[in-house]
């Protein structure tokens, strides 16, 4: 995946992601494929679809099991995850929504995931998703991530109240 060509990159990460959404099998093989932590340096590519399309690749690989999840986060991959999402505001937070959905599926998998979501500032990401952006499906995408970080225990709930997410939930 190392070349310049943002037709190409872009064409790249959607048939990875394309491949990868299948079953289980096929998104190993991508995995396999060793697209880390290449796949994560495409979420800075000045391209928006490139960008788009590499995050939607994070994402059919973390739903699939906790194994690929886990994949992602000790490769690197939430934290620049989070930075897309960050960086995904106005004109091009509609292309922040598979990132928003991939924090929600690593989180979901299990506790120690959820604490990489909340130790990467992910929780604070999805807040101003929430707060910020217009967009009714993105601010249902970032509250079903948050519910996904704060199911597993007391402290992960405790970490989502610690941040007023209760009432910004409640706000919208």
């Amino acid at each position: 995946m190392s070349f310049n060509d943002s037709t190409v990159k872009k064409n790249v990460c959607f048939a990875l992601a394309q491949i990868a959404k299948h079953n289980q099998d096929l998104a190993s093989a991508v995995v396999d494929a060793e697209i880390f932590p290449e796949v994560f340096n495409r979420l800075k590519d000045v391209d928006s679809q490139v960008r788009k399309n590499a995050a939607t690749l994070i994402r059919e690989i973390c739903k699939r099991n906790d194994n690929m999840a886990m994949a992602v986060v000790n490769g690197g991959g939430v934290s620049p995850l989070v930075d897309f999402i960050n960086d995904s505001k106005g004109t091009s937070a509609i292309n922040g929504l598979p990132a928003i959905m991939t924090l929600g599926f690593i989180a979901a998998w299990h506790e120690t995931l959820a604490t990489a979501v909340i130790q990467t500032k992910g929780v604070e990401a999805l807040l101003r998703v929430l707060i910020e952006d217009q967009e009714h499906h993105l601010k249902g995408a970032a509250a079903w991530s948050l519910g996904q970080i704060g199911r597993h225990s007391e402290q992960h709930a405790f970490a989502l109240c610690e941040k007023e997410t209760l009432s910004k939930l409640l706000a919208v």
